[in-house]
C-alpha cells in the first residue's frame, strides 16, 4: 500500500489555490468551488488564478500560478483538458501537494496520449482525476466540488468515509446513508485514477480516528492485490469496508477448456476477494446502506445460519420462515432446554417450536417478550433472532423497550415493527436493528448470508493445440499422488479389450464407460460418457463409444474408461484457474452436472491463502454441499500445493469429487497447461 500520507493535502490543505474562475460565468465549476469554500467556513487560504479582472469577497486573485508565491497544500484545476497538463507541471515545479482535475476528455473518451501526458507532468504529486467530481473533508470544511447535493441541509459528519470512482454515484449512496440516518465525513471521487487509486485514498481515510466504515464505488478492479491490501488493513484497525462493485476485467474473455474456468467470472472471483479479507461486497445502492448498517454494528453471521422468529402473527411467521429458508437461512426447531425456558416465562399461546407464535392475545402478555428474547438469546444453537411485532399505537413505550432489549442482545437481532406509527422508527434512530417490513429485513440479512451466483463466462474459442490438455487418464496420477483419491479405472484401445479388462477387475456393475482424449474436454457433449451399464450391456456399449470416439477425436493416444459406479451422497466440482486480474483462484461447488448451473452454490478462494481460510471454505461446503469437512480441507490443500508445484497448470478441473460417507473420491478430471 503506498504512503497514505501523500493523500494529506487531498483532505487537509491549509492552502487551496483554483484555477479557471470565471469572470462573467457564475455557474461555472471553478466559480461554484470557490463560493463554496468561501461560503462552506474552510479556514485555509484561498488563492484563485484567474485571467482578467477579478473581484471576489476573501480570496486572493493572482493571474498564474507562479504569481502564488509558495506552492499550496491543493491546486483545484477547473480548465479545459488541453491544458492540464501544463498547468500541473507548473504546480509541481512551485511545490504544490495535491491537485484535483475536474476535466473529462482523457483516457474515458479515447485520450490515452493525454492521460499519459497528465501523469508524466504530475510525476509524484498525487492527483484525483481527472475526470472526477472532485473531494470532501467536513472535518476541514473542504467542499471542492460543485455537486448541488452540497447545497442540501445535510447531518452531522459521521464515522463513514465514501470514496467511489462514479463522482455522482458517491454523492448519490452518500445521500441514501444520510436518509438512514448515516452521516459520512469524507467523499473522494477518483475519476480515471491517473495518479491516485481508490484503495489509495481508502487506505488513508481507513487510517483516520473518525472513520469506523470506508464505503468503495468501484466501476472495475484494475489491482485485485491493491484492493486485498485495503481489506487487510481494514481487519488489523477493527474498522470496515463496504464496497459496490459494477463492470468486469479482462477475465471475462478467458478461453476457458474446463468447467472451472467457465464459470469463474469476474464476481466470483472478487466475491471471494471481498470475501477473504473482510470486505462486504454488495450488488445494489440498497445492500450497501444495510451492510453499512451492520458493518457499523459488527454483525455477522456463519453460512446457512439458524434463525429464530419471534411473532405475534403465524401468518407472517410462515411468511419469515418461507423467505429466510429460500435464501439459505435455517429455521430450527428449538431445543428442549430452550423451549423448556420459554415455558417457564410463559406468553407463547401458539406453537413454541420455530417460528414461535405468541398468539393474538399478545397484549397481556407483553411485558414477558425480553424475557422469551433473553431466552433466546441463551441458546447457543441459534445465530439470530427476528422479532415481529405490529402496530404498537398504544404501547409505545414497552416497544420502546423492546427496542433497548432488541439492541442489546449478544445474538444478532432484528425487530420488525410492522405498521409502527407515522415517523416512529425515524424517531426511533435505531435502523440497524429495527426495521419496517419484511422485504427490508429480507433485504438486511441478504447482505449477511450473500454468495450471489455469478453469470458463466463465456465458453472456450482456443484450440487444443493452443491449450494443450490432460485428459482424465493422465491428470488422475497426478491428482492422486497429490492427494484427491480417484476412482478405480480401466482403459483399452477397443471395446473387446475394455470388456475383457472389466471382467478381470471383479467389479460386479453397473459401470460408468468413458472415451478419453485431450482434443475433448468435454465429453458428455460429444456423446463419450455413459451411466448406469450393466455388465450384459458392456460390449455393446463399448462398441458404440468407441466408433463416437473415433470420430471427434484425432488424439492419436484416446482410449476407453470403464469405472464401477461408486455410491455417493453428493457430487462437489473442485477446480482451479488463473486470472490475469485475481490471480489463482481455487474454485469449490456443487458437481456433476450442477457444475456450470448458474444457479447453484459455489465459492472462491484467491491464493495465497491463510489455514484459516481454507478451513472457512471447507466449513461452507460442509454447511451448504453436504462435504465431510475434514476431507474437503484436505482436498483443497492438495490441490493448492499442486498448484504451487505446476504454474504451467493453467485450469485444473475434477467434476464430480464424490462424496463417500466421510471421504472424498474424483470419478473425473482435466488439467489445461498455459
Amino acid at each position: 500500500m503506498p504512503d497514505a500520507a501523500r493523500c494529506e493535502p487531498l483532505f487537509r490543505p491549509k492552502s487551496i489555490a483554483v484555477v479557471g474562475v470565471s469572470a462573467t460565468t457564475a455557474l461555472s465549476w471553478g466559480r461554484i468551488t470557490v463560493q463554496r469554500l468561501v461560503h462552506g467556513g474552510y479556514e485555509g487560504e484561498i488563492v484563485v488564478v484567474a485571467r482578467g479582472e477579478l473581484s471576489l469577497p476573501g480570496v486572493r486573485v493572482v493571474g498564474s500560478l507562479a504569481e502564488v508565491g509558495y506552492g499550496p497544500d491543493l491546486v483545484v484545476l477547473a480548465t479545459p483538458a488541453a491544458a492540464v497538463p501544463g498547468l500541473l507541471r507548473e504546480a509541481r515545479e512551485i511545490g504544490a501537494g495535491a491537485a484535483v482535475v475536474y476535466a473529462s476528455g482523457f483516457a474515458e473518451e479515447g485520450n490515452d496520449d493525454l492521460q499519459e501526458e497528465l501523469r508524466s507532468a504530475a510525476g509524484d504529486m498525487p492527483v484525483l482525476g481527472p475526470n472526477c467530481l472532485g473531494v470532501v473533508s467536513r472535518p476541514t470544511a473542504v467542499q471542492v466540488s460543485t455537486t448541488v447535493f452540497l447545497d442540501r441541509p445535510r447531518l452531522d459528519p459521521g464515522p463513514i468515509g465514501v470514496v467511489t470512482q462514479s463522482g455522482a454515484m458517491g454523492f448519490v449512496l452518500a445521500d441514501l446513508l444520510e436518509r438512514a440516518g448515516l452521516g459520512y465525513s469524507y467523499y473522494a471521487s477518483v475519476g480515471n485514477e491517473a495518479c491516485v487509486s481508490a484503495c489509495e485514498l481508502g487506505g488513508y481515510l481507513l487510517a483516520q480516528h473518525d472513520v469506523e466504515v470506508l464505503v468503495l464505488y468501484l466501476e472495475g478492479v484494475r489491482d485485485a492485490a491493491e484492493l486485498r491490501a485495503l481489506g487487510r488493513q481494514a481487519r488489523e484497525l477493527g474498522k470496515s469496508v463496504v464496497a459496490l462493485t459494477v463492470g468486469s476485467s479482462a477475465a471475462g474473455k478467458r478461453a476457458a477448456l474446463s468447467h472451472t474456468a467457465a464459470v469463474a467470472g469476474d464476481h466470483l472471483l472478487l466475491a471471494s476477494l471481498c470475501r477473504q479479507e473482510g470486505i462486504d461486497l454488495v450488488t445494489d445502492d440498497d445492500q450497501l446502506v444495510d451492510a453499512v448498517l451492520c458493518a457499523r454494528k459488527k454483525t455477522a453471521l456463519p453460512p446457512a445460519p439458524r434463525l429464530a422468529v419471534l411473532t405475534m402473527s403465524g401468518g407472517a411467521g410462515g411468511v419469515l420462515a418461507d423467505n429466510l429458508t429460500a435464501m439459505g437461512a435455517r429455521i430450527p426447531p428449538l431445543s428442549a432446554a430452550t423451549r423448556r425456558k420459554l415455558a417457564e416465562v410463559g406468553g407463547v399461546e401458539a406453537t413454541d417450536t420455530n417460528p414461535v407464535d405468541l398468539g393474538g392475545n399478545i397484549i397481556r402478555w407483553l411485558d414477558r417478550v425480553e424475557e422469551l428474547l433473553g431466552s433466546l438469546d441463551e441458546d447457543p444453537e441459534l445465530d439470530g433472532v427476528v422479532l415481529y411485532l405490529t402496530f404498537g399505537d398504544r404501547f409505545r413505550d414497552a416497544y420502546h423497550r423492546l427496542v433497548e432489549a432488541a439492541a442489546a442482545m449478544r445474538t444478532p437481532t432484528w425487530f420488525v415493527w410492522a405498521c409502527a406509527p407515522p415517523g416512529e422508527l425515524e424517531q426511533l434512530g435505531r435502523p440497524e436493528t429495527v426495521l419496517p417490513s419484511i422485504g427490508a429485513l429480507l433485504r438486511r440479512i441478504q447482505v449477511l448470508i450473500p454468495d450471489a451466483v455469478p453469470e458463466p463466462a463465456p465458453q472456450d474459442t482456443s484450440t487444443p493445440a493452443e491449450r494443450p490438455l490432460w485428459s482424465e487418464l493422465r491428470s488422475a496420477p497426478l491428482l492422486a499422488e497429490a492427494g484427491i483419491s480417484h476412482v478405480d479405472t480401466v482403459s483399452a484401445s477397443d471395446a473387446t479389450a475394455l470388456t475383457d479388462a472389466v471382467r478381470r477387475s471383479g467389479w460386479h456393475g453397473p459401470y460408468v464407460v468413458k472415451g478419453d482424449a485431450a482434443d475433448v474436454p468435454h465429453r458428455a457433449r460429444a456423446g463419450l460418457v455413459r451411466v448406469g451399464v450393466t455388465p450384459a450391456e458392456l460390449p455393446a456399449v463399448a462398441a458404440v463409444i468407441a466408433d463416437q470416439l473415433a470420430e471427434v477425436s484425432t488424439d492419436p493416444d484416446r482410449a476407453l474408461v470403464a469405472q464401477p459406479m461408486l455410491a455417493h451422497t453428493a457430487e462437489l466440482a473442485l477446480g482451479a484457474t488463473r486470472d490475469p486480474v485475481y490471480g489463482t483462484a481455487v474454485l469449490l461447488g456443487a458437481g456433476g452436472d450442477r457444475a456450470e448451473d448458474a444457479t447453484a452454490p459455489r465459492r472462491a478462494l484467491l491464493l495465497p491463502a491463510t489455514d484459516e481460510q481454507v478451513q472457512e471454505l471447507a466449513d461452507w461446503a460442509g454447511a451448504v454441499l453436504g462435504a465431510p469437512v475434514p476431507a474437503t480441507a484436505r482436498a483443497i490443500e492438495a490441490l493448492t500445493g499442486l498448484l504451487t508445484e505446476h504454474p504451467e497448470f493453467a485450469e485444473i478441473d475434477i467434476n464430480p469429487l464424490c462424496v463417500t460417507g466421510d471421504e472424498l473420491v474424483a470419478v473425473d478430471a482435466l488439467i489445461t497447461h498455459s
